[in-house]
């Protein structure tokens, strides 16, 4: 089976699930052990600011086991933020507006040479297009061992367009090429993505382990009461991208208003450029002019979205790894209305933490509004079970026990050879 980082349904199981987080007698490492085997951990991530935003607590365990710890990243000002935490940064362009790995030979023999000149004992690798290119230029490099670490499944794993379908087939036996060595080891954060990547011919065994997302610090995100005496807000927080179900939330909330009902929703991110699913800065702001949503941009007091909102609404229209977006609000206690795909649904129960819709239905996601808006009871119970499920199984604290694991199962692999 794979090592899976337990998700408790009820936080009084907590003790029944614990014995499976160390299956085979693996016992987990501890920050500041000197038992990792990797002394020089090379991890290969896209951008500063996603390091920032979703890794510092991954930067910061590997660090505390006294490895070497080396960032290789497109740097946009944030690099300090990730030496702070004891590693080295060196820049490094993955050209992400780019997903054709034939359009990327340049980029796969840089990451060629980078692994060579580093000489890692580890490559840690965050993301599928990180992911596939790193495997095709490990025929350049010697054979060291590969963390995989693998976010949500990307263009390459959600879109059924022309080039997709072109390119998955190579990039799947690319990272078949790595996954199925003995000395690799696959992180994801959901188990249907696990499972993708096995029924498209990736032969990963049971060097496997699921955590929890990137991890939340409910300290970070304070339970928030809630608010009385203004109209109610919906928020959205993530990248201005079609695959983010922004489209269906704006049809959403025409629908809304027509019903007459008083709700103002709130669009937090930044438009990903470098994406090809972005949504341009001109349509976002029609839509503002509409009166339909509100945008406003890229903010970094996410906590302060979530205590000036009353429900956080993630309409994705295809799959997810484990919306960091969600876990705070859910820190937060926020009441929740996701769509039913893989990272969502694993984290939200219909019911009971919120509301799960089917993907691209702008009816039912209105209607979820409109019970959310009209059920004062039912906002605050849903709001309290989320907190209580954020701190069961899906904080920090589990995700760096997840990471541990994972370097365990990964040095068991390498001893076994």
């Amino acid at each position: 089976m794979p090592c899976l980082t337990p998700i408790f349904d009820d936080p009084d199981k907590e003790a029944v699930h614990k014995e499976t987080l160390f299956p085979n007698e693996l016992q987990p490492l501890t920050e500041g052990s000197s038992a990792l085997h990797a002394k020089k951990i090379l991890i290969l991530i896209t951008e500063d600011w996603f390091a920032v935003s979703h890794f510092l607590p991954l930067i910061e365990t590997l660090v505390a086991t006294n490895s070497e710890v080396v960032v290789a990243t497109r740097c946009s000002g944030r690099a300090k933020e990730i030496e702070s935490l004891g590693a080295k940064v060196i820049p490094f362009d993955f050209r992400r507006s780019s997903l054709n790995p034939l359009e990327q030979v340049g980029t796969i023999r840089n990451l060629g040479k980078l692994i060579t000149s580093q000489e890692p004992d580890v490559i840690h690798v965050i993301a599928m297009q990180p992911m596939v290119l790193a495997s095709m230029a490990a025929r350049l490099t010697v054979r060291k061992p590969f963390m995989m670490h693998l976010t949500g499944l990307g263009f390459l794993g959600i879109s059924s367009g022309a080039a997709a379908r072109l390119i998955r087939p190579a990039a799947m036996a690319a990272l078949n090429g790595i996954l199925s060595r003995p000395n690799s080891w696959l992180i994801a954060e959901n188990p249907d993505d696990h499972k993708f990547l096995v029924d498209n011919g990736v032969a990963v065994g049971d060097r496997v382990t699921i955590v929890p997302g990137a991890g939340i610090d409910e300290n970070d995100f304070p339970p928030y009461k809630p608010r009385v005496g203004t109209p109610l807000t919906a928020a959205f927080v993530g990248r201005m991208i079609r695959s983010k179900g922004v489209e269906v939330l704006v049809d959403a909330a025409r629908l809304v208003k027509e019903h007459g009902q008083d709700l103002a929703i709130s669009l937090y991110g930044r438009s990903d450029v470098d994406n090809p699913e972005a949504i341009p800065e001109q349509r976002l702001r029609a839509w503002q002019a509409e009166g339909l949503v509100t945008w406003h941009g890229h903010v970094s007091d996410v906590a302060g979205i979530w205590k000036a909102s009353d429900i956080c609404v993630l309409p994705s229209t295809s799959r997810e790894g484990m919306p960091r977006s969600v876990l705070e609000a859910a820190a937060s206690q926020r009441p929740l209305i996701v769509t039913d795909v893989p990272g969502s649904r694993h984290f939200v129960r219909d019911g009971v933490e919120g509301l799960v819709v089917s993907p691209n239905n702008a009816k039912a996601l209105a209607d979820a509004l409109v019970r959310l808006i009209q059920d004062t009871d039912l906002r605050i119970a849903m709001g309290d079970a989320a907190r209580a499920r954020l701190v069961a199984g899906f904080t920090v604290k589990h995700v760096k026990n997840g990471i541990l694991d994972a370097y365990a199962g990964l040095d068991a692999s390498v001893d076994q050879q």
